[in-house]
């Protein structure tokens, strides 16, 4: 009997935990109210901060119900201190949210937790405060040290006609991870912050980091990125946006992308690089029709990671890897390129806007566009279009099938006249430079000393 009764007290709390699952609490994702104050305290997300959950205040989070206010009040909630906002699964219908310094919002999922934005709102879903007022002004103001992660961002632009964002920020020192945005009139993510060389101290972090953040189906950019600089980018995807998958713009500068995959049909450009020094790491650009990778600043640089094409030149050329006018005269510029560039149907490369002192290495798999006849269709499946500028290194190689074939150019070098340059090792030829009688002359010295003079100045 004994055995039956805890038997029976055991079932009652699997029964009691697993009504409290399904009702949709804070602990349908293993997170109740009180642990989730426990997870603050131990990761320093807040000092003396607390923990809110929208379902506390109101928020009903089944598709119909405006839930702004509800929302709202639950960020102003911990405000003051600094805390958590959590979101039970649901969808959360909402006009604009207003972010804060300090406050993280945390969703269980972004398959759960869904912010769609009310019809006729044509707003952002979630804005920094002081966003209108701040942005274009590249002041070192705005929100800091918030987060936002594991939740969806719904612009449902079918009913906002007249715009819409997913997220809309002018900050610096936050973090979102796992974050889904998607269908908005606009774009899906803006971030922007001016030119401030460093962070306030104590800080524990760079400007901003984005991860695991997918973007789908915005009419604009994926994600449009002018800043903070310094920023990290790891396992994000943009794909099937109206405009650019990745734009890195304005004060995004040394900026390092990791890991992203940009594609689409209708997204013409992956990544674009319109800022100095971005760094892209093993990324990924798969195109149809339209532009891989776009560099217009210097000192960009795309190392290792792919450039697919859909072997199409209709109804835009289709081109791997684009040089194009920066802000500046001498832009792009310094910049580094080392890649695998597959099936772009009209060109690998365009080095129309090419100033200089950079280095490209491709190797390449181009084997054009063919008509109904089999025949290889003039003008596509080419290494490259343009000139690459005399300063500029270039290896393309491999599977060319036009008269091109490889490319290979060393930029031009100058050897400084020098009184005695020394011996070179067994089995070399020193090349120097020395002044005889006030002319130059181009000499080798072999390993026993012997010096040949190749030419002198006339």
């Amino acid at each position: 009997m004994a055995d039956e009764g805890i038997a029976a007290r055991l079932f009652a709390a699997a029964v009691t935990r697993r009504t409290a699952l399904l009702r949709g609490g804070a602990v349908a994702a293993g997170l109740g109210t009180a642990a989730l104050s426990g997870a603050a305290a131990a990761s320093g997300l807040s000092s003396g901060g607390t923990v809110a959950n929208v379902r506390d205040h109101g928020a009903r989070g089944d598709g119909a119900t405006d839930d702004t206010d509800a929302l709202q009040a639950a960020i102003d909630d911990v405000r003051a201190n600094g805390g958590i906002v959590f979101f039970p699964p649901g969808v959360y219908v909402t006009r604009r949210l207003t972010l804060h310094s300090r406050v993280h919002l945390r969703g269980s999922g972004g398959d759960s937790t869904i912010l769609r934005l009310r019809a006729g709102s044509n707003s952002a879903i979630l804005e920094s405060a002081n966003f209108a007022r701040l942005t274009g002004t590249a002041s070192e103001a705005g929100v800091t040290l918030f987060s936002v992660r594991d939740l969806a961002l719904d612009g449902n632009k079918g009913e906002n006609q007249g715009g819409g964002y997913g997220l809309r920020v002018y900050g610096y020192g936050y973090e979102i991870t796992e974050v889904i945005v998607f269908n908005c009139r606009n774009d899906g993510i803006v971030s922007e912050w001016g030119p401030t060389g460093a962070l306030p101290t104590p800080s524990h972090q760079m400007e901003a980091r984005v991860t695991a953040v997918r973007t789908h189906d915005n009419d604009g950019h994926g994600v449009n990125f002018q800043g903070p600089h310094d920023s990290m980018f790891l396992n994000c995807l943009a794909f099937q946006n109206g405009a650019a998958g990745f734009r890195l713009a304005g004060e995004s500068k040394g900026t390092l992308m990791v890991n992203c995959h940009a594609w689409g049909i209708r997204q013409d450009l992956a990544f674009d690089l319109a800022a100095t020094g971005i760094g892209c790491m093993n990324c990924y650009a798969d195109l149809n029709g339209g532009v891989g990778v776009r560099i217009s600043r210097n000192d960009c640089r795309w190392l290792g990671g792919m450039v697919l094409g859909y072997n199409s030149i209709n109804p835009h050329p289709e081109i791997g890897v684009q040089f194009v006018p920066g802000v500046q005269s001498d832009e792009p510029s310094g910049c580094l390129v080392e890649s695998k560039v597959i099936n772009c149907g009209t060109a690998a490369v365009d080095f129309g806007a090419d100033r200089g002192l950079s280095t490209v290495r491709l190797s390449l798999s181009q084997p054009g566009v063919k008509d109904d006849d089999g025949r290889l269709v003039p003008g596509s499946g080419r290494g490259w279009i343009g000139t690459p500028a005399p300063t500029t290194q270039v290896e393309i190689t491999q599977g060319l099938d036009h008269p091109e074939k490889n490319l290979v150019i060393q930029p031009a070098f100058d050897l400084r006249a020098q009184a005695n340059p020394g011996l070179p090792g067994e089995d070399s030829v020193r090349l120097f430079a020395r002044t005889v009688d006030g002319q130059t002359q181009l000499c080798a010295r072999f390993p026993n000393g012997t010096i040949q003079v190749l030419a002198t100045e006339t």
